[in-house]
């Protein structure tokens, strides 16, 4: 079963999309999907919305959303996109979970791609309700991945200097210079967040990513404390070479670990 909902966040409306198996318990785990930056909750080559009819398929409840500026959320990409504000996101989508009463009880499970693995990275988790993390091709060190690939010097030094920027990465998206602010304000670091967490951890990265180093997701996995494992597959950076290659080795270890 699938359903469209609208979150408040941020004083604006984030659009959601639920996915519930037959039959759904309280049990039943539920996987919230952050996406990339530049993308939204159907994802590059549908990514994100095959992934949740494949992760729903198998028994698991999904909750996809489009960040406020992106997809079909209200707000603007120039104005609203930035990691704190997507964090602000999460914690909205997780809040509004937690609040519907056929929910409450359900384990939370968070996949994030990209720079969604970011913040998924670095939720912290006060109330303990996260049961575990998974993430593919996640920004590790968002400061030299923006600087040196995604935007590039040039206009990462134009953003720094308070200047909107444009066509990054062969994109037409425009983003103001809040973006690059908040980066360099608050140096988001995955590594001192989770090391405040022990519950299990799955990291997916592809050998053939151009955007985002798979060495950033090896150096992260080595000093992760909790249960973990890692997939190094032959992927892209949005796994356009085979998607199914990145579904079957995330629903074996759902399966593995939340069993249905």
């Amino acid at each position: 079963m699938k359903d469209h909902v609208w979150i408040a966040s941020r004083n604006q409306r984030l659009s959601a999309m639920i996915h519930l198996p037959e039959p759904f318990h309280d049990t039943t785990p539920i996987v919230v999907c952050c996406h990339g930056f530049t993308g939204d909750k159907i994802g590059y080559n549908q990514l994100t919305v095959n992934l949740a009819k494949a992760i729903e398929k198998a028994g698991y409840g999904v909750v996809r959303f489009d960040y406020l500026g992106s997809g079909d959320s209200d707000g603007d990409f120039a104005n609203d996109t930035s990691v704190a504000g997507w964090k602000e996101d999460l914690n909205s989508v997780l809040t509004w979970i937690k609040s519907q009463p056929r929910f409450s009880a359900n384990p939370l499970l968070l996949y994030g791609h990209s720079l969604g693995g970011l913040v998924v990275l670095t939720h912290e988790d006060d109330r303990q309700e996260i049961a575990a993390r998974l993430v593919f091709a996640p920004v590790t060190s968002p400061i030299s991945n923006f600087q040196e690939i995604i935007f590039g010097p040039a206009l990462w030094q134009q953003a720094v200097s308070g200047e909107p920027i444009s066509h990054f990465y062969g994109k037409g998206f425009k983003l103001n210079s809040q973006f690059v602010a908040d980066l360099i304000s608050n140096d988001y670091n995955p590594r001192q967040v989770m090391a405040q967490v022990t519950t299990p951890l799955f990291m997916v990265h592809g050998s053939l990513d151009a955007v985002v180093p798979l060495q950033g997701s090896k150096n992260f996995f080595q000093t992760y404390r909790g249960e973990k494992e890692f997939k190094e597959l032959q992927l892209e950076h949005s796994a356009e070479n085979n998607q199914e290659a990145l579904q079957a080795v995330i629903l074996e270890w759902l399966a593995a670990q939340f069993p249905v």
